[in-house]
This record gives structure tokens, C-alpha cells and sequence, in this order.
């Protein structure tokens, strides 16, 4: 593993199939408030290059992301997803989410819950997206089409996933951080699900890009080549 940031990391936004945006937080010295810096990470290269905010808020909620920008506060602290159909949808840390269409405007906010149990995180798969409900144990599946949920893996009393709390999709596989340090995987073809890595420190975020992956464990942020 290649440790590349001890930093808070708010968000992490994939660019290409190998390389992402990693965004930063930076307190300000004597003050209780904080900037973000925005890099490019470049897998293949092994190269950190700066980013603008633009570029990064492109990425993130596409061509109206000024007006969603405005809209939305905090944008960094929020997953975020443009649809099949341009619209875009963002998923909040406290598992409000809210839908903008075509132009950027709020046309529908509400929560995505399971068993009236709160959701978190936004993982796109064509015209699904995945997430996690820590409280029920399971990853869950919507449907980008209706907002309904399709699919559910785990549940209350299984021991598929402790707390899951990240997910995220790579070359059709999901990968789900649970029981504080592990990673999981559910096979995208028929669903099953395997160990994936163990980590001895907590595990926050993980991203698969191919051969190589994104770690954000509590010790700092690292990259991992062919899992090591």
C-alpha cells in the first residue's frame, strides 16, 4: 500500500477508469473553519496534479453543476450520480436526498430508507444505484427509473454485512466496507458474496479501479496495486 494522504478526505470522485479526484480537507490555523484542496490521482502514472473546483464539480453533478452547486451548500459532503436520463440525483450525509433535472433545478427531495431505516451512500450501475442501510445490515438497490428498491443483500439477522457503512462499483462488482475493516464483494453476475480484503485499521471508503484501489482507512489514504 502507497500512502498518499493523512488528511480528512471528504470525497472522493473517480475521473477516468484509472484515476480519480481526491478532495481534502484543510483546517485553517486558529480559526474553527476549513478549506478543501482538489488533486487529480493518476493510478497508472503514480502522479498527483491539482485540480480546479470546476473540473471537480463537472465531474461530480455534470453540466449544470454551477446551478446544483449553488443549490447544494456543502457539495463536497454529498454523493452524487447523473442519471441515464441527464438528470442528477445526490444523497446527503444525513441520508436526505434530493433529484435535479435537466437544467439543475430541485424538482423532488425526500430520504431513500429500508424498513423505515435510513440509507447512505450512492454507488452508480446504469440505471441502478447501490447503497448501504447500516442499521438493517444490508446493501440495498434502487432503481434509477422509479426510485423503487429493486434488490437487497443481507439483512437484520444475517452476518453478510456488520454495519455496512461505503459502496461502491468497479467492472461490474460491488464492493461493500463492513465490520470496520473489512471489504466485501458481491459478484455482479450472480450476486453472491466473498471476503474481499482485511485491513488492521479501520476502513472508511474503498474504490476498485481495475487493477489497482483506493483504501481511505482512519491511519490516512492509501492506493493499493493488485490488492497489496
Amino acid at each position: 500500500m502507497q500512502l498518499i494522504s493523512t488528511k480528512e478526505i471528504v470525497d472522493v470522485v473517480r475521473y477516468t477508469d484509472s484515476s480519480f479526484i481526491l478532495v481534502e480537507k484543510l483546517p485553517i490555523v486558529n480559526s474553527s473553519q476549513y478549506k478543501v484542496s482538489y488533486s487529480i490521482i493518476d493510478l497508472k502514472n503514480k502522479s498527483v496534479d491539482v485540480v480546479t473546483k470546476s473540473a471537480y464539480l463537472l465531474k461530480k453533478f455534470g453540466a449544470n453543476f454551477k446551478r446544483i452547486s449553488e443549490i447544494i451548500p456543502n457539495f463536497v459532503q454529498c454523493d452524487a450520480a447523473v442519471l441515464y436520463d441527464r438528470r442528477v440525483l445526490a444523497i446527503y450525509p444525513n441520508s436526505e436526498a434530493g433529484i435535479f433535472d435537466r437544467d439543475g433545478e430541485l424538482e423532488w427531495s425526500g430520504e431513500f430508507d429500508y424498513h423505515e431505516k435510513k440509507i447512505k451512500c450512492l454507488a452508480l450501475e446504469g440505471k441502478y444505484f447501490w447503497s448501504v442501510c447500516p442499521q438493517e445490515n444490508c446493501v440495498t438497490r434502487f432503481s434509477c427509473q422509479n426510485m423503487k428498491l429493486d434488490l437487497r443483500i443481507g439483512g437484520a439477522e444475517a452476518s453478510t454485512f456488520i454495519n455496512p457503512t461505503h459502496v461502491s462499483v468497479d467492472g461490474g462488482d460491488i464492493y461493500v466496507c463492513c465490520d470496520s475493516n473489512k471489504v466485501r464483494r458481491i459478484d455482479g453476475t450472480n450476486y453472491s458474496v466473498s471476503d474481499y480484503l482485511n485491513f488492521t485499521d479501520n476502513i472508511k471508503q474503498f474504490y476498485k479501479f481495475g487493477d489497482y484501489a483506493c483504501a481511505v482507512l482512519t491511519s490516512g489514504t492509501y492506493i493499493l496495486e493488485n490488492n497489496e
